[in-house]
């Protein structure tokens, strides 16, 4: 069972374990995404680019992250839906490397529906070499045990 959003202090923190993208991973998000763009599936095209080799798609490398963080439960049956992703892509994720995220809640509260609430995530996403490949914010519709005119 997972967290409701009276569960969540903000500046709460968390880490999340490491992932190796792989060539697998960015042939299969291609093909569910329809987006076959050379820089992610020529690695001929690709060798002739600032990156000097294929890359992963952005969106995949924040779908990972993401994914990681949900792996820790923190979560689990308290989230009901996606509400906003608010992401910036900082640098290249290339095959072979390995991501994972620091995560830290920057807010949540009671919704005026009851037994819902709010939270906002800040993602930072990082490379093996610790470099920060993306950063970026995800808000959720969480359950709540409350409502927000008892929390008042």
């Amino acid at each position: 069972m997972g967290g409701r959003v009276e569960d969540f202090v903000a500046g709460q923190r968390w880490i999340t374990r490491g992932r190796t993208i792989g060539e697998g991973d960015i042939v299969q998000f291609a093909g569910l995404a329809g987006d076959w763009t050379p820089i992610h599936v020529d690695e001929h095209f690709a060798r002739g680019t600032v990156h000097g080799t294929r890359i992963a798609h952005g969106p995949l490398t924040m779908a990972v992250a993401i994914g990681l963080f949900t792996q820790l439960g923190v979560l689990g049956d308290g989230i009901i839906g996606l509400l906003h992703l608010d992401w910036n892509f900082r640098a290249a994720v290339k095959i072979g490397d390995t991501v994972h995220a620091e995560v830290a809640l920057l807010d949540a509260r009671l919704a005026s529906k009851p037994g819902t609430g709010v939270a906002r995530f800040a993602f930072d996403v990082r490379r093996d070499d610790g470099v920060v490949v993306q950063q970026g914010a995800m808000t959720v519709l969480m359950r709540a045990r409350g409502t927000a005119q008892q929390r008042a």
